[in-house]
């Protein structure tokens, strides 16, 4: 039997007339690494203070060791929060910093300095007792304010973007200290961050927020290889989301007609007949690229597809080479004005700005992921156009050190701006 630590059931928040959360459900295990993933307004802050206490839900409950602690106050929840921006007390050294909370709480005295040694030797800061706030660099900050949320020993950890204000190289290895440190305590952590390749890295199961809701809950292999959704398959990594009309159907594949040509997809369990309208996710990893010359078929981007299999019905040009945190992207414009984009590690390839080529990927590594689509109602057009979607997503601001591949856009996400989260 599951030892369940937290249940989340039906929560939905407003403040004023923007409605933030909207009927949100969740298990959390004991022990488990949470993160909620998702873009600048969707929830991910609100939700976390709603765990703590520090909000109060409209409508649902929280319930904590099947207790149900909605209306308690967060001083009588077992439930610690570390910001990102440390929250020390200025004007205490480490050693006080850490032991304030206990002190409060009457611990004796013996009892305070050996937990604030042990907490200071789980975060590498043996040595560090007497210095001031001032005195530490932002990654000693940071452990001194996990140290300080640790102490007392919680039942669930809250991180709320706690390593974005480091530099790309701390914030790596903060990630492998933090889970580190999560399976030597066994404490369950919940941790927001709008990056994916942190929660990648660092989670159990991810779960994945847009507009208030739970887009998908599952483990990073899930999350990333078998979205539910396009939106899940755009925000975590880079895919190319192709929408067309089914053909003909055999066996074990599906052919989709869209203008740029037809496409072959591996068949699923999906109720599918013949002219109904997809939507398809392929990641730009498994995009192979064929040059076209004089007949002749010659694979310049690296993949599966071998050198005499047949390609499939997209043709294009190259029309841009990116390169960035050891991949390389290539756009192609196909003839219907779309584009398509591969990627792959490291810099060497042959092939240049204008080259004509076809595109190529093996049948299962397509993931279908919805018939209907919900991300393209906002739109005044039909659901599913026959065309290849131009705009590419990728969150990680590891990518380019901070920039987005001039490819990428989050201006077709629709989030909600309340300043709360």
């Amino acid at each position: 039997m599951k030892d369940i630590i937290l249940e989340i059931e039906h929560i939905e928040k407003s403040f004023g007339d923007t409605q933030v959360l909207k009927g949100i459900n969740l298990s959390i295990e004991k022990g488990e690494f949470i993160t909620l993933l998702g873009a600048s307004g969707c929830g991910k802050t609100t939700t976390l203070r709603i765990i703590s206490g520090l909000e109060t839900p409209d409508k649902g409950s929280i319930k904590l060791n099947g207790i149900d602690v909605t209306k308690d106050e967060p001083n009588k929840r077992n439930v610690n929060t570390v910001f990102q921006n440390y929250a020390l007390f200025p004007h205490m050294n480490v050693e006080t910093n850490i032991a304030y909370s206990l002190k409060l709480k009457k611990v004796e005295k013996n009892q305070i300095k050996q937990r604030v040694a042990e907490a200071l030797q789980l975060v590498q800061l043996i040595g560090f007792e007497k210095r001031m706030p001032s005195e530490l660099s932002g990654g000693q900050k940071q452990r001194v304010a996990i140290a300080r949320a640790i102490v007392n020993n919680p039942d669930i950890l809250l991180l709320d973007e706690p390593l974005g204000a480091l530099d790309l190289q701390l914030r790596r290895q903060m990630q492998i200290e933090l889970k580190n440190l999560q399976k030597e305590l066994g404490i369950t952590f919940i941790y927001i961050t709008h990056d994916q390749e942190e929660a990648i890295n660092m989670s159990d199961r991810i779960v994945v927020m847009k507009d208030g809701r739970f887009e998908q809950v599952g483990t990073p292999h899930e999350v990333y290889d078998l979205p539910k959704t396009s939106y899940v398959a755009r925000f975590v990594g880079t895919a190319n989301i192709i929408r067309g009309q089914i053909e003909t159907m055999e066996k074990e594949t599906i052919t989709v007609h869209m203008k740029s040509g037809n496409v072959q997809v591996k068949r699923t369990d999906s109720p599918l007949q013949i002219h109904d309208e997809v939507t398809i996710a392929i990641r730009s990893e498994n995009i192979n690229l064929i040059e076209e010359n004089d007949g002749e078929k010659i694979q310049i981007v690296e993949g599966k597809v071998s050198k005499d299999e047949e390609p499939l019905g997209l043709t294009g040009i190259v029309k841009e080479k990116n390169f960035a945190a050891g991949l390389l992207r290539i756009n192609v414009e196909l003839i219907d004005g779309k584009e398509i984009t591969a990627s792959r590690h490291g810099i060497d390839s042959t092939l240049e700005v204008g080259d004509r080529v076809r595109v190529s990927w093996k049948p299962e590594t397509y993931v279908l992921v919805d018939m209907v689509d919900k991300y393209t109602k906002n739109s005044n057009s039909s659901i599913l156009q026959n065309t290849l979607e131009p705009s590419l997503i990728s969150m990680s601001p590891d990518v380019t050190d901070g920039t987005k591949s001039t490819k990428c856009s989050l201006t077709d996400i629709p989030a909600i701006d309340d300043g709360k989260e």
